[in-house]
């Protein structure tokens, strides 16, 4: 429950704490006097967007801070998961500045306003006069439905499962448009990679290729000059082995007597096998170094389809090219795979098609087994209410599981009537302002017996009745309090009269700015006040008897 709200500087409120009580709590005041700042005020702590315009003139910051008991209401996993400290006070505190800036604190952790709001759906329902409009809403009145019926497991098991129905229904379609897409390619796929397979690129072969191209066009000068540079070597009698042999013998007889010399002799022998060994390899590769026109021919025709296919796919060599044939093996591979990846998902979706049908018929059969007990209890309600006469339908079809939505397999639509003998039609075609506010009244008394909501705030919603509808509706909030906090702005004192609070809203024109201020009333001071609310200032006697009469004095 609400236990506190404290705020300042926000909108003409410098400063106020405001201490709810369990049961029914009412506030009234003068029209203008600042009712519906509270419920601005409210909606900030529970997620709402701000303007700064609401700061307070001349002041740079406005803070509005809210104290709530939730220890009876399951939420440590709620903190749990956003990793919140829990404490059975949870305080909630909103901040906004003049330069625009807005932040939030979860006792005293700072949070985003999503996290914020979804707390506030756990702390407070208001219900105000907007809220009734959505009473004219297909979704709003299915949600009612599920609220009232219980309906919230079955309600997400069909989610859940509706979810992944849908993503698989997604990823079939995708499968579907990239087998469009790679037949398509495949033809483009086939031909190209032929081309490559034809071809068997090594890595390498591009660089080898060049040189034994370069090595046959200059077959002639590598023969002559290897020959005749053999020949200078060891190939007649004048060649350097010749001269080398003829120095070494020289030599031999002197090296007897000369150490010198002697040492020289190894060194002539090592260069004179050197040569010989230099002789015969170059004797080697002129004999082996042939012209070929047709080897010739048939490398430059390589190189010009190697040349041709880098030019054709944009790449700038032999390894590259293999990687792009690697990978149009790849895609080829993977067009033959598509079919049975989509039989496969194909598989999985009827599967899960059938599970979303049964869940969906689990869910619908819910629903229609709760729809007596909802129209006898509306109904009942509407008689305490002071509408005797009127009546609350539900109709209710179920589709085709073609049409099943993220909601089930099933159509709802709220039918009254407000007079007797008239049929129920569509409440956006029969119901008056005061008319969908008792409803909504009625509907919201039922959700909140089978739904935790810790306060219930009424804003106004008692707009378009009085006399003794008004004492009805007093009456049914009353009974509506004993199991909730309920918090109403009211302008009724038939309403005023069943408070077990009782706040006043006033303006205060103390200092340079009208402020709004809020007190709780004494005994003394409700009866003058909901006196006033009867006849206006100065109320007779007769007035204030009306008015205890009212509270039960």
């Amino acid at each position: 429950m609400l236990k506190s709200l404290k705020i300042r500087n926000y909108a003409i409120i410098r400063q106020t704490e405001i201490n709810f009580h369990t049961g029914l709590s009412i506030i009234t005041g003068e029209t203008g006097a600042g009712k519906s700042i509270l419920m601005g005020a409210l909606g900030l702590i529970l997620g709402e967007r701000a303007d700064s315009k609401v700061i307070l003139e001349g002041t740079d910051k406005c803070v509005v801070e809210a104290c709530f008991d939730i220890e009876a209401y399951g939420l440590a996993d709620f903190f749990n998961e956003k990793e919140l400290d829990y404490e059975p006070l949870c305080i909630v505190r909103r901040e906004l500045t003049a330069a625009g800036k807005s932040r939030a604190f979860i006792n005293d952790t700072p949070v985003n306003l999503p996290v914020l709001k979804e707390l506030g759906l756990n702390l407070v329902d208001i219900v105000s006069q907007h809220e009734t409009l959505a009473l004219n809403e297909a979704k709003f009145q299915l949600d009612v439905l599920d609220a009232i019926a219980q309906c919230a497991k079955e309600k997400a098991n069909y989610s859940t499962a509706f979810q992944t129905t849908t993503a698989l229904r997604k990823k079939l379609n995708d499968l579907y448009q990239r087998e469009e897409r790679a037949k398509k390619d495949e033809d483009y796929l086939r031909f190209v990679l032929n081309e490559l397979n034809e071809l068997n690129p090594k890595a390498e072969e591009q660089e080898e290729l060049e040189k034994k191209l370069d090595e046959l066009s200059h077959a002639e000068t590598i023969q002559q000059a290897s020959n005749e540079a053999s020949q200078m070597l060891d190939g007649n009698e004048s060649s350097l082995v010749d001269l080398i042999r003829t120095a070494k013998t020289i030599l031999a007889p002197a090296a007897k007597h000369q150490k010198d010399l002697q040492a020289i002799l190894p060194r002539l022998e090592s260069n004179l096998l050197e040569l010989k060994d230099i002789a015969a390899e170059l004797e080697q590769i002129g004999n082996k170094t042939l012209s070929d026109p047709k080897l010739m021919a048939e490398i430059e025709a390589r190189l010009q389809i190697i040349f041709s296919l880098l030019k054709k796919h944009r790449v700038q060599n032999l390894a590259e090219l293999i990687e792009l044939q690697a990978k149009f093996e790849q895609q080829l591979n993977d067009i033959s795979s598509l079919e049975s990846t989509i039989l496969a998902c194909k598989k999985d979706l009827a599967a899960q098609e059938e599970n979303l049908q049964s869940l969906a018929v689990q869910l619908s059969n819910k629903r229609k087994l709760a729809l007596p007990g909802i129209l006898d209890k509306v109904n009942n309600l509407l008689i305490q209410v002071a509408m005797p006469n009127a009546h609350f339908e539900i109709e209710f079809n179920e589709l085709a599981f073609e049409k099943a939505t993220k909601d089930g397999i099933d159509e709802v639509s709220f039918l009254f009537s407000a007079n007797k003998g008239f049929t129920p039609q569509a409440i956006s075609k029969v119901a008056s302002g005061g008319e969908l506010s008792r409803l909504m009244l009625c509907i919201k008394s039922l959700i909140a017996d089978q739904v935790k909501l810790p306060t219930v705030v009424f804003d106004e919603i008692d707009t378009g009745i009085s006399g003794e509808a008004a004492q009805k509706v007093a009456a049914v909030m009353r009974k509506h309090a004993k199991s909730h906090q309920v918090i109403a702005i009211s302008h009724l004192p038939q309403i005023a009269g069943k408070a077990d609070q009782h706040l006043y809203v006033y303006k205060s024109n103390e200092g340079l700015q009208t402020q709004t201020a809020i007190k709780t009333l004494s005994e003394t001071e409700r009866i003058e006040e909901i006196a006033r609310m009867l006849s206006g200032e100065n109320p007779s006697d007769k007035v204030l008897a009306a008015a205890r009469e009212l509270i039960g004095i």
